[in-house]
């Protein structure tokens, strides 16, 4: 788990060296529901390693006592001693825990409770938020997810998902928003990607520590396709090249980090004033998600549910329909009033772009792409690194992000945006 606790020896004692061990975890004093008295929980140890050098201890959430006893480690550990306003509760997620685990609730049959071990983790770090009086002011991500888990998440996560752009014609980043979207349909309304900054490095590039054109063109499109989600965020990408080739996670010399190169840096400050800028908005968006349940990023389908090109009723000759099927493959809805068709391969600078139904203006340019009186449009318009092909609807709202974008100078005069190219 990313809930990690300070502390040593008086946390827990290792005994024996098999694949299942007992363990007793005590914790003292604080907050939580014990007075301030020593907790001892017994658990059930699997090793996850070859060796028998370390062994994690897998949470029986079933267990009152063990619930009790982590939502005050997330308490003590986590709110107070970290304050931290959110942390990934990385725990079901790469397998999720084992198979042959024995619960309270469950004792003989860990199979059945394997899927429901993400909600009940949620659960846990929720309810440990609103013990500590801090609902609303802090959330947990979630990496895994099961029937009820956005009750309880803050924020959903795909995961750790590290891209090797080398080959890539499309199908990671596509695979990315795909994700959210499939997610957004299962009630997971607050889903999103992190950018990994980890970069693989090219065995053949004689490059040195510079990372390839290709993998830092991908990196800013994803960070471009991420403002628009709900959450905008990196990943790892810090320790890539350290000198004695060390870096938990992330294959150490083997990979390169987004943080060492200035282009990318650059757009990660773009599209962070691009996040801002769309808050005003995004909270609406969230309110709804609670209220509502209607995700937050959306298929355009929930908007235009007859549109033939959203739907899958359309029949084309094989060679029409694979141009169609390009210009919708990777749009995206932000709420009902921002349309998002983001660039997921390289070497992109211009791009037909289906317009649903209604009035749209493209967010760059400020340039009227379509009318009232559309009712479905194909247009083609500029995509350079820095500028998907974004539109919004002619709204107040939306002018207000507009306003705050020139200000910051992030949407410029065309001369400008010409001299930047």
């Amino acid at each position: 788990s990313s809930t990690m606790t300070k502390g040593g020896s008086d946390r827990g004692s290792h005994r024996g060296g098999s694949d299942r061990d007992s363990h007793s975890v005590s914790s003292r004093g604080g907050g939580g529901g014990n007075g301030g008295a020593e907790v001892e929980v017994k658990v059930t140890m699997y090793n996850q390693f070859k060796k028998n050098t370390n062994q994690c201890g897998i949470l029986d959430p079933t267990n009152p006592t063990a619930a009790s006893w982590f939502k005050q480690v997330i308490q003590q550990e986590v709110l107070e001693y970290a304050n931290a306003s959110f942390w990934i509760a990385d725990m079901a997620s790469a397998g999720g825990p084992p198979m042959e685990g024995r619960y309270a609730s469950a004792p003989n049959d860990g199979l059945a409770f394997h899927n429901s071990y993400a909600e009940a983790w949620a659960r846990i770090n929720r309810d440990a938020i609103k013990e500590a009086g801090r609902d609303g002011d802090c959330f947990a991500i979630m990496n895994a997810a099961y029937g009820s888990t956005a009750r309880h998440a803050g924020c959903t996560s795909l995961g750790d998902y590290g891209a090797n752009f080398n080959h890539d014609t499309g199908g990671i980043l596509r695979a990315v928003l795909n994700g959210i979207v499939n997610g957004g349909f299962s009630g997971l309304t607050h889903g999103h990607c992190a950018v990994n900054f980890a970069v693989p490095r090219q065995i053949t590039s004689s490059l040195g520590n510079a990372m390839d054109s290709k993998s830092r063109e991908m990196l800013c499109r994803w960070m471009e396709m991420t403002a628009f989600t709900p959450l905008f965020r990196t990943h790892v990408g810090d320790c890539g090249t350290r000198a004695d080739g060390s870096g938990a996670g992330t294959g150490g010399k083997n990979t390169l980090s987004g943080y060492d190169d200035e282009e990318i840096v650059r757009q990660l400050a773009r599209w962070s004033h691009v996040y801002v800028a769309l808050s005003e908005y995004r909270l609406l968006l969230l309110n709804e998600a609670s209220f509502r349940g209607y995700p937050v990023v959306r298929h355009p389908v929930l908007h235009f549910p007859n549109d033939e090109m959203f739907n899958g009723s359309a029949q084309w000759s094989k060679k029409k329909e694979k141009s169609k099927e390009k210009e919708v493959s990777s749009s995206f809805m932000l709420g009902d009033l921002v349309y998002v068709v983001p660039v997921v391969k390289s070497g992109v600078v211009k791009r037909k772009v289906y317009l649903p139904k209604g009035t749209w203006i493209h967010l760059w340019t400020g340039e009227q792409m379509a009318g009232p009186n559309n009712i479905g449009k194909t247009v083609e318009v500029p995509a350079p690194i820095g500028e998907p092909p974004v539109f919004f609807r002619d709204t107040d709202i939306m002018h207000r992000v507009v306003a705050m974008l020139k200000q910051k100078g992030i949407i410029t005069t065309n001369e400008k945006r010409q001299m930047r190219k």
